[in-house]
């Protein structure tokens, strides 16, 4: 089964959606920040598109995050449920 429908990716995105939204941005604004269209953004939070390791890296960087405190902050959230 593909991982866009697991229920763990589905917390993953909406840990991120949270982050996003926690440092004030709209996808238009992380999607620049990025150097992507904002469809970027609209496809990986619909889960129509899959996010992987290194694009959530430039993702938390770009949010201001540390990568590894965001990773391990999106494992926690993922086995609290």
């Amino acid at each position: 089964a593909s991982t866009l429908h697991d229920p763990r990716y589905r917390r993953l995105i909406e840990f991120l959606v949270a982050a996003r939204r926690d440092a004030g941005l709209t996808q238009r604004d992380l999607a620049a920040r990025l150097k992507q269209p904002p469809s970027y953004i609209g496809k990986l939070e619909s889960r129509q598109r899959r996010l992987d390791v290194i694009e959530l890296v430039d993702i938390a960087e770009a949010l201001g995050l540390k990568p590894s405190r965001f990773i391990a902050d999106a494992i926690a959230e993922l086995r609290k449920r």
